[in-house]
């Protein structure tokens, strides 16, 4: 079966008559019914039920119209950007991603999306999780990476890593004896922390709603003393012996002067990171690379 099978078999699905479907292709409709019988025989199987003059897809003809549209597709944007490579223009994908993600891992996916991908021209928007959605669902970027689970209508998301939300104290601090040895990070208990400071990021951020759900478990009032919008900031407060406060685990290993990061004992701390895009939308084969290549670098961080 070649694309143009494909082709036909798709346009029949979609008009759902030979005559209509003939018209579209614009052939007569006795070729396009030779040309489906053909194939019918070379799969040994039939793609359509006739009712009169209506075609209704079998199971094996569901199968070759969705794998059929994915080939077609992907057959188109392949000889786009070929095209474009051998015109010298440059196909362009818009994606967006928080500040704080672009810092860490931009300069490590560039460099290697940009040595595997040079026909590719990547417009990178920094800005929050809600406003990123936002330029999504508008169709001003094709998709974005958030750390959480899309929360309006419209978008559709694929998990692409569980990031670990750890607790994080300063290095004098008499706790670090209670942490509990695993096979790798320590554990410590929250409730140790009770009547500590924290240090915590401004409440309009999505990360709030973790440290929110954590408090609620261990039943902790936690007594804020510095709010900020940087996770830099907080760690260097924590650091410096300001309070204690919730930190990604990215973030270890990435200041000179660094507070000890512990997992949290008893609870599940770790949040959906996310490649967001619009539901009306197809990703094309350069977003999924993309979204690959950023997954595998996140799974490679988490060590």
């Amino acid at each position: 079966m070649d694309f143009k099978a494909l082709e036909y078999i798709c346009a029949i699905s979609e008009a759902q008559t030979i005559s209509q479907a003939a018209k579209n292709l614009f052939i007569s409709q006795p070729a396009l019914s030779q040309y489906l019988s053909k194939v019918e025989q070379e799969l040994g199987t039939p793609l359509f039920v006739r009712t009169g003059s209506t075609m209704t897809l079998t199971s094996a003809g569901a199968i070759v119209v969705r794998e059929g549209r994915a080939l077609l597709t992907a057959r188109k944007e392949l000889m786009g950007q070929v095209a474009s490579l051998a015109s010298g223009r440059a196909e362009t994908l818009r994606f967006g991603i928080s500040p704080f993600y672009s810092k860490y891992y931009l300069p490590l996916l560039l460099p290697y999306y940009r040595a595997n991908h040079p026909h590719i021209r990547l417009n990178i928007v920094e800005q929050s999780s809600t406003e990123l959605e936002q330029r999504v669902l508008d169709g001003e970027l094709d998709l974005c990476f958030i750390p959480a689970e899309p929360t309006r209508e419209g978008l559709t998301y694929r998990p692409i890593y569980m990031e670990e939300i750890m607790i994080a104290v300063p290095p004098a601090h008499p706790v670090n004896a209670h942490a509990v040895p695993s096979g790798g990070t320590p554990y410590l208990d929250l409730g140790l922390l009770r009547n500590e400071p924290f240090v915590e990021l401004v409440s309009s951020l999505k990360f709030s709603t973790m440290s929110r759900r954590i408090f609620r478990h261990f039943s902790i009032t936690p007594n804020v003393i510095y709010e900020s919008t940087s996770w830099d900031t907080v760690c260097m407060l924590v650091a410096h012996g300001i309070g204690v406060g919730f930190l990604p685990k990215v973030l270890m290993h990435r200041h000179l002067h660094e507070p000890r990061f512990y997992r949290i004992c008893g609870i599940d701390s770790t949040r959906t990171y996310s490649a967001v895009y619009a539901s009306q939308n197809r990703l094309s084969h350069s977003a999924l690379n993309l979204i690959n290549v950023f997954q595998r670098l996140l799974e490679s961080n988490q060590s």
